[in-house]
């Protein structure tokens, strides 16, 4: 499946797991998601722990779109950590539409480490789970990739 965030991010599919940009301001975005089948390390059942990586992906386009003007190709971010990670559900549906509202600390603009809050609800409303990340973005990606 074709992303329209494809090129903000450096995942290709199947680790590209978030579909579109809803809205965005300076410090909050709101992404949208279908759940597929056939996720990297989910063998039948997709639980709602990837909601980490969804919430992950989603955080790295709001900060590439925040520093967008420095360059045009996608950089490199690792998820640290996560705290309070509430799970509301045990497993997504394949196919549920599902809206990613991701906000980054405003402190952390600028930071090599960022932390970002986010909550998974379906197109209903209901909440599927919620978290709070830790965040690394390098300043220079060639340290961290093989030659």
């Amino acid at each position: 499946m074709s992303s329209q965030l494809s090129g903000l991010l450096p995942h290709t599919p199947p680790m590209l797991l978030i579909d579109k940009l809803i809205s965005s301001t300076d410090h909050s975005a709101v992404i949208g998601v279908t759940i597929r089948e056939g996720y990297p390390f989910s063998q039948g059942e997709v639980g709602t722990w990837l909601g980490m990586e969804l919430m992950a992906q989603s955080a790295a386009v709001l900060s590439k779109l925040r520093s967008q003007h420095q360059s045009s190709k996608p950089t490199l971010g690792f998820l640290l950590g996560c705290r309070s990670f509430i799970a509301h559900i045990p497993a997504f549906t394949p196919g549920q539409q599902v809206l990613v509202e991701i906000q980054l600390d405003p402190e952390s603009q600028g930071q090599a480490t960022i932390a970002a809050s986010g909550v998974i609800k379906d197109i209903s409303g209901q909440l599927i789970c919620e978290g709070v990340l830790t965040l690394f973005e390098p300043h220079d990606d060639a340290l961290y990739l093989s030659k």
